[in-house]
C-alpha cells in the first residue's frame, strides 16, 4: 500500500517531466527553422519547421515560418495555406506581414499593399521593398530595402533585392556593392552563379 502510495506522484511527476520535454523539443524545432530561415538557408528551415508544424498544428510561429520558407523558395501554393493557418491561429501584424509576402510573390500587388497597412514586424520594410520591386518602382524599392538593411545587414537576400532594384534604377556601383554583400553572405546561394556572372563583367 505504501509502495503505490509513493508511486503515484513519481508517476504523475515523471508525465510532467515529459510533458515539458516535449514543450521544449517543439520549440527547439521551431526556433532551428526560424533561425535558418533568418541565415536564408531557406530548404532547411522548410524540414525543420515541417517537423514542428507535424507535431503541434497549433503552433501559429512555426506556420508562418514554414509558409515564408516556401515563399522565398517560390513555392506560394504550398505556403498558402500554412500562411492562412497562421493568420488563423492568431491574427497578428506579423502574420498579415506573412500574408503579404505570399501575395508579392503571386503578383497580387495590390492585396499585398492593402495587407501592407495593417501588417507589422520587423520585415515590414523588406516586404515593402519587394513588393515596390514587382511593380518596378526601383528607387522606392532600393530606399526601403537599404532602410531594412540597416537594422538587418545579415540578410543575404534583402542585399540581392537591393541590387536588383539599384540595377532597375540605373545604379550598377550600388548594384556591385549589394551584390558583393550578397555573395559574402550566401557564397552557395542557387543566385549566386548568376550573380558572380554579373560581377565579373562588372554590370
Amino acid at each position: 500500500m505504501v509502495k503505490l502510495l509513493q508511486t503515484k506522484p513519481v508517476t504523475a511527476l515523471l508525465i510532467a517531466l515529459l510533458s515539458g520535454l516535449g514543450a521544449v523539443t517543439l520549440m527547439a524545432d521551431t526556433d532551428r527553422g526560424v533561425d535558418l530561415y533568418r541565415q536564408g538557408k531557406y530548404a532547411d528551415a522548410q524540414t525543420e519547421l515541417a517537423k514542428a508544424v507535424e507535431t503541434n498544428p497549433d503552433d501559429a510561429r512555426a506556420h508562418r515560418y514554414l509558409g515564408l520558407a516556401l515563399v522565398e523558395q517560390h513555392k506560394p501554393s504550398e505556403a498558402e495555406p500554412h500562411l492562412n493557418k497562421a493568420n488563423e491561429l492568431d491574427p497578428s501584424g506579423e502574420n498579415k506581414l506573412a500574408l503579404a509576402r505570399l501575395y508579392v510573390e503571386q503578383k497580387d500587388f495590390d492585396k499585398a499593399d492593402a495587407l501592407l497597412s495593417d501588417a507589422d514586424g520587423p520585415d515590414r520594410d523588406y516586404v515593402r521593398g519587394l513588393l515596390q520591386f514587382g511593380r518596378q518602382q526601383n528607387k522606392e524599392a532600393a530606399a526601403s530595402l537599404e532602410s531594412y538593411l540597416q537594422k538587418n545587414p545579415d540578410h543575404a537576400y534583402a542585399h540581392y533585392y537591393a541590387g536588383l532594384a539599384y540595377n532597375g534604377a540605373k545604379r550598377p556601383d550600388k548594384m556591385l556593392t549589394q551584390f558583393e554583400l550578397f555573395l559574402k553572405l550566401r557564397p552557395d546561394a542557387p543566385e549566386a552563379k548568376k550573380v558572380r556572372a554579373v560581377l565579373s563583367t562588372g554590370h
